[in-house]
């Protein structure tokens, strides 16, 4: 499944979510589904007081969220929130090393490239 980009997509929450729920309740979400159907992306949520990253998955016409990615925690949100997509770690992690990028010497231990020669 291949990291995908949405430059410039911009939503809210259409219903308050708890700390462990795994859909993401947007208005758009049969629309954001679609354009997941070939892959994943990372969205952040916030409300103004704190940030989440989620793995944002399609899941028929819902989107299915993977919570407290790239280092981030798990909370609840209020309706309202927004969502939006915007570069994260992982999401060039995974761009680059699902790609034939040559990244000789910055491979680490979860992003290993080959192709050296030496």
């Amino acid at each position: 499944m291949s990291y995908l980009w949405l430059n410039g997509y911009l939503s809210s929450l259409s219903s308050p979510i708890n700390s462990v729920d795994g859909i993401l309740p947007v208005n758009d979400a049969a629309n954001l589904a679609a354009l997941l159907i070939s892959g994943h992306t990372y969205l952040t949520l916030n409300d103004g007081t704190g940030a989440e990253i989620v793995k944002a998955e399609s899941f028929g016409t819902q989107v299915k969220i993977t919570r407290g990615q790239d280092g981030t925690t798990a909370k609840a949100y209020p309706a309202g929130t927004c969502v939006k997509w915007e570069a994260t770690r992982q999401g060039i992690k995974d761009t680059v090393c699902s790609s034939d990028f040559d990244c000789c010497g910055y491979a680490d231990d979860d992003c290993k490239c080959g192709g050296c020669n030496g």
